[in-house]
């Protein structure tokens, strides 16, 4: 576990079970006797805006390495595609958001990321 003080702007933690990315970083002053905290500006991976989150420089946090990869579909059932890897040609079941996995069909190129044994599909390429 790491310091929040160690976090930097595209850096990835864990924030309430999900990760997250942090796209902005400020010290900021509170109270009378000037103590300083971090406001950290994130974004989930499936969400568009940004929220803000305040914590001490101290606090323990998570820090992950998410890695983006190239995928093409191979099927699709009810509530889960299979992402083949088209580097290593690993095949994985993956979880999508509803409304990218209604605009999925097989042989579609995708970007994944493969995150403690969970596959996400986080967009369609074209």
């Amino acid at each position: 576990m790491a310091e929040a003080s160690e976090l930097q702007k595209g850096s990835y933690f864990i924030h309430g079970g999900e990760p997250v990315r942090v796209i902005r970083k400020e010290v900021v002053v509170y109270g009378t006797h000037s103590h300083s905290k971090l406001k950290l500006f994130i974004q989930g991976l499936h969400e568009k805006g940004e929220k803000s989150i305040n914590l001490h420089h101290t606090d323990k946090v998570e820090i992950i390495d998410i890695i983006r990869k190239l995928g093409q579909v191979i099927s699709k059932t009810n509530d889960k595609v299979q992402v083949m890897d088209m580097v290593s040609y690993e095949t994985f079941d993956g979880n999508a958001p509803s409304e990218l996995f209604n605009d999925l069909n097989e042989n579609d190129q995708v970007t994944f990321i493969d995150f403690n044994g969970n596959v996400q599909i986080l967009e369609k390429r074209s």
